[in-house]
């Protein structure tokens, strides 16, 4: 993630902490200093509150970072090399470098993180009923961590995909569908319905009762929603654009511009070719590229005598790459420059041009071809 630094490394897996997550961690601290704990413990100085409350959501959080590790350890077993290990406001995220490659391992992988954090609760809770005193600020401390790892582990068991819950769900249909896209699609369906009926009961919280909470809910319930659509579309990518290479998807029967035409035999090319814009060559040399956004600068009276070299975007400002280039990096390198098209060129000569319309189209039609 941007805006994250470094904290540690444990087995190899770099564990990074997201500028959000101080927020939590200071609201977290207020929370247990100014209201849990001196409801749990009384006659304790402002001091001894704040330290437990501060050391408390530290355990917690190494707790949340123990999780991640549960799916990260599981996942290098398996073969997933794992990039790094980031807390942020939400708890935390392993970021995996591949998806599994089947149901079994998307299960082990998928449930090591809440078995982890039921361990936690177990263990802690044991610890707190046999040996530890009720009453005592440490004792509360370590039965407040036991209860929210039990909670983080059933609230990421509900099967609202990208939850734990819902990724281990899919692995169990993606095991008897045998079809990895289709289980994603009804399990992000399944999340879609529930994180719908969560901003539902939240808006009645907040209309018939009064109660604040509800706000959770529906921020909750569009979180999972709007994470559930990004990883569905993420998936539908990458199956679309895996070992696709450019030459496949590029346009070759080309119509190009000569710099020295002018804006008014420009327009008459745009209407008649109804394209977005076009290479600008001349002879062997590829100036560039030319768009309907670049003629947006000039008025119309100039356009008689005004030539295409004086608006066009210049080679080096255009996108430019190879045949041979990997479809979906050229994908993600367009989104993030906020481009349309690339010009694809081999050994100095135009060969293709590539625009994310093109990808689209590709993708719509390898979706309707995969479903059928």
């Amino acid at each position: 993630m941007n805006n994250s630094f470094r904290l540690t490394v444990i087995r190899g897996i770099p564990v990074e902490i997201h500028l959000s997550w101080l927020l939590i961690f200071f609201l977290f601290s207020l929370t247990l200093a100014q209201g849990y704990f001196p409801t749990v413990v009384a006659n304790q100085t402002s001091t001894v509150y704040w330290t437990a409350g501060i050391v408390t959501t530290l355990v917690l959080f190494a707790s949340v970072i123990l999780h991640e590790l549960g799916h990260s350890l599981v996942a290098i077993r398996e073969g997933i090399p794992i990039k790094r290990i980031t807390l942020f406001i939400f708890g935390g995220v392993a970021q995996m470098e591949a998806e599994p490659t089947n149901p079994t391992t998307e299960l082990k992988v998928t449930a090591a993180g809440p078995l982890t954090s039921i361990v936690i609760a177990l263990l802690l809770g044991a610890i707190y009923y046999l040996a530890l005193v009720p009453g005592l600020i440490i004792s509360e401390s370590i039965f407040f961590v036991a209860r929210l790892n039990l909670i983080m582990a059933l609230f990421n068991l509900i099967p609202a995909f990208p939850l734990d819950g819902g990724r281990i769900f899919r692995s169990i249909v993606w095991l008897f569908g045998r079809n990895m896209l289709k289980a994603t699609k009804i399990a992000v369906g399944l999340g879609t319905v529930l994180s719908f009926l969560s901003m539902g009961l939240g808006f009645l919280l907040i209309f018939v009762p009064g109660n604040l909470w509800g706000l959770w809910l529906i921020f909750l319930g569009w979180m999972i929603n709007q994470a559930g659509q990004s990883s569905y579309s993420q998936l539908v990518f990458k199956e679309t654009f895996t070992g696709i290479k450019v030459a496949e998807l590029m346009s070759t029967n080309l119509v190009t511009i000569s710099p020295d035409d002018t804006l008014e035999m420009l327009a008459e090319s745009f209407l008649h070719h109804k394209f977005g814009a076009f290479p600008v060559v001349y002879g062997s040399t590829t100036h560039g590229l030319v768009s309907l956004q670049n003629m947006k600068a000039y008025p119309r009276e100039k356009w008689p005598t005004t030539k295409v070299s004086r608006i066009l975007t210049p080679l080096k400002e255009t996108m430019v790459i190879e045949p041979s280039s990997d479809a979906a990096e050229v994908m993600l390198k367009m989104a993030a420059q906020n481009t349309g098209r690339a010009l694809v060129m081999q050994n100095g000569n135009l060969v293709g041009l590539l625009s994310r319309t093109d990808m689209m189209r590709f993708m719509q039609m390898h979706m309707v071809l995969r479903e059928e």
